[in-house]
């Protein structure tokens, strides 16, 4: 095994540790500002950054994703370095300038909903730290194979601004103004911190070196990215400009937690991206198709399991997780909850689903089945936001329970409509049973070890106390009904019996060894 397949594997290893154990940070995080602000004041500032995180596709073009490329490809000279910097510096001032003086005031109230001028600056300020410039910090420390100092250094950022979070939550002075302030601060800082740590990752003085050439390169890389980038904006800012339009920023506050709990069912989905996709690519260029059905298939059918597992299990006590992470003013957000949770489930499955396509070099599909579902996301939203009387087009005012129904009806089928070019293209069988049956079977089992166990303990109110009991219990029957599914439908996570029996004595013979070394 030579030392850079080593490295590479050590690099995987640290980035998904630490992306786990960030992931947990961030999600603590989030709870602690819910809580501490309330739906309303959560919805406004979800409403302000998420708006920015919309725009970013915008100023962006694919620019970032170049960049990186590009820096992986060969160690770059500092002046390479300098002309992205200045494209993001450009980004920065030209927006600033925008919203803080040339944007009329009535437009600006239009897109904004009234929110003060000084306010959104400062969201936007605060948004453009944390998704330009930290990501570029770390594009610079990956490309250069730093990836223990960008952990290091992101680690660090996550437990300081917890730590800032609570440490106002408990002296009760969180209020929107003092977090995007936070967001600043502690990026700014961050950043001259990685500068430091980082430099030396500029090659020589490079005296072949072109501003034209590069921004050529550039230009090429970047052009079919464009329109995505305009479709993407657009998809992603309809959605939370309606839901504070007609729903109000309570909604959004529902909406944008639930999407933030329900995530947590992505974790094991971005941690094999990446190395699925090396598998794909490989598998692809040697012209091994079974290979690359197995692996499709093993790996779409077992993330789509795990995710309908967790779901499963969550799903029916939607109402009592809100009540005991959130508190009693966001109890009325449980169905939104309870509808997010479907919806990881097959988000996984396209994120597998656009691996595969991008890995096998088909990104024309990618971008057509991704269009699609961008163009018929809009009027949908329309749809289920907007009230039913005192518009121009009536909509059935849903509010945040309207938002993730569109978001998991949509998301079904557009990912099926992947799966289903995914199968015509390569030669297969469209594979759709596996969803009906076993995620109908995850939930209702959920559903079943729930009432199996309160119909012999009874369980009051929303307290952690009074859960922990009851919770564990309906986690063993759950897991016994689910262990015994898969047993009789090995299939449905994309195995047979003996492969089965052979995971099973694998793992039973790992254990007789540790119990032997203890011993």
């Amino acid at each position: 095994m030579s030392a850079h397949s080593v490295s590479v594997k050590t690099r995987l290893l640290i980035s998904i540790g630490s992306n786990v154990v960030r992931a947990a940070i961030t999600f603590a995080t989030g709870l602690v500002i819910a809580r501490a602000l309330r739906p309303s004041a959560y919805g406004d500032l979800m409403f302000l950054l998420g708006s920015f995180i919309a725009l970013r596709p915008l100023l962006d073009m694919g620019g970032s994703t170049a960049f990186f490329t590009f820096l992986s490809q060969r160690t770059r000279s500092w002046a390479f370095y300098l002309l992205y910097f200045g494209w993001l510096a450009c980004q920065f001032f030209v927006a600033l300038l925008l919203l803080g003086l040339l944007l009329p005031q009535s437009v600006f109230d239009k897109v904004w909903i009234g929110h003060d001028r000084g306010l959104v600056v400062l969201a936007f300020v605060a948004s453009f730290m944390q998704q330009q410039v930290w990501q570029t910090v770390g594009q610079v420390g990956e490309a250069g194979r730093r990836t223990v100092a960008v952990q290091t250094l992101n680690m660090m950022v996550a437990v300081i601004y917890l730590s800032s979070v609570a440490l106002l939550a408990a002296l009760g002075t969180v209020s929107i103004e003092k977090v995007l302030w936070l967001l600043i601060v502690q990026y700014v800082f961050a950043t001259l911190v990685a500068v430091w740590r980082l430099r030396g990752s500029t090659g020589p003085f490079d005296s072949t070196f072109s501003i034209r050439a590069t921004m050529r390169e550039y230009l090429n890389y970047c052009r079919p990215l464009i329109a995505l980038s305009l479709l993407s904006f657009a998809f992603d800012f309809a959605d939370k400009w309606m839901l504070q339009r007609f729903g109000g920023a309570v909604q959004q506050g529902y909406f944008q937690i639930a999407n933030q709990i329900s995530a947590i069912s992505l974790l094991a989905t971005a941690s094999i991206l990446n190395v699925f996709w090396k598998e794909i690519a490989a598998a692809w260029a040697e012209k091994d198709m079974s290979r690359v059905a197995r692996l499709y298939r093993k790996v779409n059918r077992s993330l789509v399991m795990l995710g309908a597992l967790l779901t499963g299990f969550l799903l029916p006590w939607a109402k009592q997780i809100v009540g005991i992470v959130l508190g009693e003013a966001y109890l009325p957000a449980w169905p939104v909850l309870a509808i997010m949770l479907l919806y990881p489930i097959h988000q996984s499955m396209g994120q597998i689903g656009g691996t595969m396509l991008y890995a096998s070099a088909q990104t024309k599909k990618y971008m057509t089945v991704s269009a699609l579902a961008m163009l018929a996301s809009i009027p949908l939203s329309y749809l289920v936001l907007a009230p039913q009387s005192g518009s121009f087009v009536p909509g059935l005012g849903l509010g945040a329970v309207g938002l993730a129904l569109k978001m998991v009806v949509l998301g079904v089928c557009s990912v099926n409509l992947q799966a289903w070019i995914i199968a015509r293209s390569c030669g297969w069988k469209f594979d759709w049973a596996f969803q009906v049956v076993g995620i109908t079977l995850l939930i209702a089992f959920g559903y079943i070890a729930k009432y199996a166990v309160l119909a012999v303990w009874t369980v009051n109110g929303t307290h952690f106390s009074d859960l922990v009991l009851p919770g564990l219990m309906t986690g063993v029957l759950y897991t016994v009904m689910t262990a015994l599914a898969i047993w009789q439908l090995p299939w449905l996570i994309g195995l047979d019996r003996a492969h089965l029996r052979a995971l099973f004595d694998k793992l039973t013979r790992r254990s007789n060894v540790k119990v032997e070394v203890s011993n």
